[in-house]
């Protein structure tokens, strides 16, 4: 047993994620769809929120920005106007005073340019009112001035109509990130590079650069600011997230590439709570199957479906699903916990989700990117049970039959066979699965069977010293068994997967069985009571992607026989026999398995 106990701890040890259970999230309700009109989008779109939960979207396609309230209604909608032009709005930020500002691309006349002019074209910042009313529009530097001698010269028509030169910057439809602080400081984050504007749209200081050193960056993803004025940035090229001032001064970075709590892979979504908790989403995704023993149906014509003669309808049923992950940190970085959310693949409605924003009270934003359905969710308080994976079997089997023998050598049925037979069977099943993280599952199974029997025989005549044989058997029979599984997945890499695995169950039954003459002159009377039980404990963990050390112990009936205790008592009361069997066997496995 020890060795059983030091699998267990080398498992908790392998990853804190069994100390650290994750919460799910469950749906709240659902806005938008495919349109133009007011309360519809394309599909492409950035979210953001205000600290009351109203939702800002930004509609790249149709050039537009549109609120929602809290429960999901559209409010207004800004579109370019006589004032001012949507070109390429990239993103989108609202400050603590409601105030929306858009990141987007602008078009300046060069000083001094004239037949043709020349107009730089270069990132700018749109910010409206709280009602939608534009405010003003910074640019990132100063666009008036002599065009950047690594600019791209383009023919274009000015708003006059006159031929004129266009000067744009390589990659002009590049990524754009902007968030704003609570003194109205703008941080627009542009190629690896942040430009810090203040209120009245003038540059501060610029910080940050590609690499992957300290205040380094590499295919940065976007940033978030908090309510001290601290700036963290989703470092998603070197997995981590990094934490500056407001002053533009590296403080930290946190994270690195790997599937544990603090560890981030592919592209990072980064956001800050009401309370200055740093919450990141990471595009990390692990695959769930759910099998059950219901068959499909056989009989479909796949060459209709295919055009081929070969099945493609599996066995049984499976229901797939994707979890993902929202990591929540403290300002100092400290992982705290972990929020998974689950996209069923079995649902129509539901496979397409992707995941779009996260809001300042830790609410969950998706899209339906068929439908252009956006879907929130909320974290559970509580495990419900709608979360699990269940697995329901109920069997009833009913049986009556009969079988009659009749002497050929007479007339009268005394002397003929007739045995009645009466066989009634319950069987239920219960399995139920929880994934605790997205790396950690818990699962249990339990089934019970009942049985009840009963045979009726009437024997032809009697044995010879006048005692008729006739009797009724009866069979009553109960068993079950209850597992639990703890599952975990060491390394999710499929070159190097690894998993471990530690299982308990533990099961019994009894079975009467008795043979009670009819006739009242008759006393014989076979009375046998029979039981067993089971227990196991093992466990299963990879040492590497080639070797595999497992260990079970287990206590149980030799040779599958049952105990069991009989009294016989003969035709006359006369106790004739008694017996007693009981036996047990205990059985230690270890194995290492290896292939080289």
């Amino acid at each position: 047993m020890k060795l059983i106990y030091g699998l267990l701890l080398l498992m908790l040890i392998s990853s804190p994620l069994l100390a650290l259970p994750a919460k799910n999230m469950e749906f709240v309700y659902e806005f938008g769809g495919k349109g133009e009109s007011l309360g519809k989008f394309s599909d492409k779109t950035i979210v953001t929120f205000d600290i009351e939960g109203n939702a800002y979207v930004l509609d790249e396609e149709n050039l537009k920005v549109q609120k929602f309230d809290p429960e999901g209604k559209p409010l207004f909608e800004i579109t370019s106007s006589e004032n001012f032009l949507f070109i390429n709005p990239k993103n989108i930020a609202v400050d603590k005073n409601k105030n929306i500002y858009v990141v987007d691309w602008n078009m300046v006349h060069v000083k001094g340019t004239d037949s043709p002019k020349v107009f730089n074209y270069g990132v700018c910042v749109h910010k409206f009112s709280k009602d939608g009313k534009l405010m003003s529009t910074f640019t990132i530097g100063d666009l008036t001035k002599k065009p950047l001698e690594d600019g791209k010269t383009l023919p274009a028509i000015d708003t006059e109509g006159n031929f004129a030169l266009l000067v744009t910057k390589p990659e002009t439809d590049r990524s754009l990130y902007i968030c704003v602080d609570n003194l109205e400081n703008i941080y627009v984050l542009d190629q690896d590079k942040i430009y810090k504007l203040n209120s009245a749209g003038q540059l501060q200081k610029t910080f940050g650069e590609h690499g992957d050193g300290k205040g380094q960056m590499d295919s940065a993803t976007g940033l978030t600011v908090d309510s001290k004025g601290n700036i963290y940035v989703a470092d998603s090229g070197n997995n981590r997230f990094l934490k500056f001032n407001s002053e533009g001064e590296f403080i930290n970075s946190f994270g690195k590439k790997g599937e544990g709590n603090g560890c981030f892979s592919g592209k990072l979504y980064i956001t800050s709570t009401i309370d200055d908790a740093i919450l990141v989403a990471d595009s990390a995704k692990y695959k769930k199957v759910f099998k059950t023993n219901i068959q499909h149906r056989s009989t479909i014509d796949s060459t209709v479906v295919t055009g081929q003669d070969d099945s493609i309808i599996p066995q049984k049923r499976e229901y797939e699903s994707e979890i993902r992950r929202i990591q929540k940190f403290d300002e100092n970085g400290k992982f705290i916990e972990k929020y998974l959310y689950r996209i069923d693949k079995s649902d129509p409605e539901l496979r397409d989700l992707e995941f779009k924003a996260i809001d300042p009270n830790g609410n969950l934003y998706l899209i339906d990117k068929d439908r252009l359905v956006i879907r929130k969710y909320s974290v559970e308080k509580n495990v419900k049970f709608s979360s699990f994976d269940k697995l329901f079997t109920f069997r009833v089997l009913n049986n009556e039959g009969r079988t009659e023998i009749d002497n050929p050598y007479d007339l009268n049925d005394y002397f003929d066979f007739d045995e009645r037979q009466k066989y009634f069977q319950v069987t239920s099943i219960i399995r139920a699965g929880y994934d605790v993280t997205e790396s950690f599952r818990f699962s249990m199974s339990t089934y019970l069977i009942r049985l009840n029997g009963e045979t009726t025989d009437k024997y032809p005549g009697d044995d010879g010293r006048g005692y008729i044989q006739d009797d009724i058997t009866t069979d009553r029979y109960t068993s079950g068994r209850f597992r639990v599984d703890l599952d975990l997945i060491l390394n999710h890499d499929p070159f190097d997967y690894r998993t471990a695995k530690l299982f308990g169950y533990i099961g019994g039954g009894k079975y009467n069985y008795d043979i009670d003459a009819i006739d009242t002159n008759n006393q014989r009377n076979l009375k046998e009571k029979l039981w067993w039980y089971v227990w196991a404990l093992g466990a299963r963990y990879d040492l590497g992607g080639n070797m595999r050390l497992s260990f079970i112990a287990s206590h149980h009936r030799p040779m599958d026989f049952m105990n069991f205790d009989y009294t016989f008592i003969d035709e006359e009361g006369v106790l004739y026999s008694t017996g007693h069997y009981s036996g047990n066997s205990t059985q230690v496995f270890v194995a290492i398995d290896g292939a080289f």
